[in-house]
């Protein structure tokens, strides 16, 4: 369900064999089973500050970890006087819209930086000139995928081209309502196709409504461990429409398959990637078009050219192997901690009437706020 989530789940699993002794703490989600080292604070919108800084401040009493590091840019200022860790490092995921601005606000109290493209380590670089390379580490993000390699194939000579796409099913980033005019345009073009979706959210109602054909559209909900890649291996292609993205890590997966990427042109790591396999695999963000036509293309790609484009798309994975991830991970975590002492601004002390507040009602504020400084 995306590449946080598979991040933290990696680490949930691994981090104990590997010499590392963590805690999580989950903000927005609601308690779930099999986690037993998370609290998931079930944050509301409808939530005052104080309240939830009461959650985090309550969340591992007694446990006070070398390195904090933080996954998501949203809420530190709530909450970053409750963080006892004399480290602490952002993990950047992805590049959202606004994230150089961000960055600045936020790198002054960071120690370092994991970035999972060059491109968001190049953002981290600029927004905190002053660091030394010391601070900063490109990761690649962790595939824990079957042992078994996958069969060497082309696709069936005859049959539909295979597309799938796993993720959330959401609108905000990810832009799945645009399959529907995929599916139109593909059969406009002629092109025999079947549509596998893996992964719930949102839009998933509708996109079963627009889309009711289930011998050539398939919803398989959220699937874990042999079954998921038991789909992921049907597959020919990888399909993203997505706005912006990081190095999305449903594609790394599906390449570590020999699954091929069809990523827009975003100047992300996934296409970078989806280039290094065959440079027809990239088309224009947004234009379901091209989308349709890079289809069409590899649908009449003849069994070799298949061959060398799975295969390429296993060797770029390479580095992805989860033992590799979690030991750059653990021994950029040992530097960090031998960095010299921070020296942080100043934090928000957080009192009457600012506390009592709701996040729906910040949000109102810092938007009104962000509003009137552009008008000015």
């Amino acid at each position: 369900m995306g590449g946080v989530e598979a991040v933290l789940r990696a680490h949930h699993g691994h981090d104990g064999g590997s010499g590392m002794d963590s805690r999580f703490i989950a903000l927005w989600e609601p308690a779930q089973e099999g986690w037993p080292r998370c609290r998931f604070l079930d944050f509301q919108k409808s939530m005052r500050v104080r309240t939830a800084r009461g959650l985090v401040g309550d969340a591992w009493p007694g446990f006070t970890p070398g390195v904090a590091v933080h996954h998501t840019l949203w809420g530190q200022p709530y909450w970053q006087d409750l963080d006892q860790a004399p480290r602490r490092a952002l993990f950047l995921h992805s590049d959202v819209p606004g994230l150089a601005e961000r960055l600045v606000s936020r790198l002054p109290a960071m120690d370092a930086v994991l970035a999972v493209s060059d491109t968001l380590l190049e953002r981290a670089r600029e927004a905190a000139p002053s660091w030394g390379p010391e601070r900063f580490q490109r990761i690649h993000y962790p595939v824990f995928g079957p042992v078994d390699p996958p069969a060497e194939r082309g696709r069936p000579e005859g049959g539909p081209i295979v597309l799938g796409y796993a993720g959330r099913l959401v609108r905000e980033q990810k832009r799945v309502e645009r399959f529907v005019e995929l599916a139109a345009a593909l059969d406009r073009a002629g092109v025999a196709w079947r549509l596998e979706f893996l992964g719930d959210g949102e839009e998933r109602t509708r996109l079963e409504a627009a889309l009711p054909d289930r011998g050539r559209v398939i919803f398989h909900g959220r699937l874990q461990g042999e079954a998921y890649w038991k789909v992921i291996d049907r597959w020919d292609a990888l399909v993203l429409v997505s706005d912006y993205e990081g190095t999305p890590i449903a594609l790394l997966e599906a390449m570590t398959r020999g699954v091929v990427p069809l990523h827009p042109r975003l100047g992300s790591g996934g296409d970078a990637y989806a280039t290094a396999v065959d440079p027809a695999l990239v088309y224009a963000a947004g234009d379901i078009a091209a989308l349709a036509k890079a289809v069409a293309g590899l649908a009449a790609w003849p069994t070799e050219r298949w061959i060398a484009a799975r295969r390429r798309s296993r060797e770029l994975m390479t580095p992805h192997g989860g033992a590799a991830y979690l030991g750059a991970f653990r021994d950029f975590m040992g530097r960090v901690q031998s960095l010299p002492a921070p020296s942080r601004p100043a934090e928000r002390r957080w009192k009457f009437p600012g506390d009592r507040l709701t996040f729906a009602q910040w949000e109102w504020l810092l938007d009104w706020r962000r509003r009137v400084r552009r008008r000015g």
